[in-house]
């Protein structure tokens, strides 16, 4: 018998491996902080825990270390990746990189449909904010980036961004949670995001790869500053 959260996820990918399934559960439990950078792994007390084998948590660790997400000494002790200002700094440049040139892409042929799913998640990161829910904040910021790179209509930019999609949604979901624990004091940058998230759909309206290109660029240049610096640009 699976825990709940094990169960729901083999109800939405059915006939996924169990590997895969025990990866997107660490997975989540990582990149939401649930368990927390520097924690240490431990291979059987897995396997008791989310009652499956040492071998599937093995195949789904292995996945989880690829990603970037766990790491391995040489005497094979698993710990949680550490957060460090160096990364975060490095995801987000690279991060800028490709969501620009794939914003400039998009904006030569992007679909009604498109904008009105950017607006979309442009509303749920702003509703998230005022209702203080942080999973819904976080769920809605990815959304809206991961829509530009899907739709640009170029494979190697997506197969480059999802190269480092576990380190983007982790450095995400941190700077996230910095933000909302204390939402009203920081309020000016959650402000300002808003704003950015609708200017950048009304560039894309526009039809100006450049317009496109300046807004994203300042938007992704603060959220670099914030999460690599919080203590410069935040109170805390």
């Amino acid at each position: 018998m699976y825990s709940k959260d094990i169960q729901i996820l083999f109800d939405k990918h059915p006939f996924d491996p169990l590997s895969q399934i025990i990866y997107r559960y660490l997975y989540d439990q990582i990149i939401t902080l649930k368990i927390q950078p520097g924690a240490k792994l431990n291979i059987s007390q897995l396997a008791s825990d989310l009652n499956v084998s040492r071998t599937t948590i093995r195949e789904a660790v292995t996945m989880l270390i690829s990603d970037g997400l766990v790491q391995q000494d040489d005497q094979h002790r698993l710990t949680i990746a550490e957060l460090n200002t160096y990364e975060m700094f490095d995801v987000y440049e690279s991060r800028r990189i490709l969501e620009l040139d794939a914003a400039k892409r998009l904006c030569e042929y992007i679909t009604e449909k498109e904008l009105k799913l950017l607006t979309k998640y442009a509303q749920d990161f702003k509703k998230g904010i005022e209702n203080r829910d942080y999973l819904a904040t976080f769920e809605a910021d990815k959304n809206y980036h991961l829509l530009i790179i899907n739709s640009c209509r170029n494979k190697y930019i997506k197969i480059m961004y999802q190269s480092i999609a576990g380190a983007i949604d982790r450095n995400l979901s941190y700077g996230t949670v910095v933000l909302t624990k204390k939402a009203d004091d920081n309020y000016p940058f959650f402000s300002a995001a808003i704003n950015q998230h609708f200017m950048i759909i009304r560039a894309f309206e526009s039809g100006i790869p450049d317009n496109v290109a300046t807004i994203l660029s300042r938007h992704l240049e603060d959220a670099t500053k914030v999460v690599s610096y919080p203590g410069a640009y935040l109170k805390l």
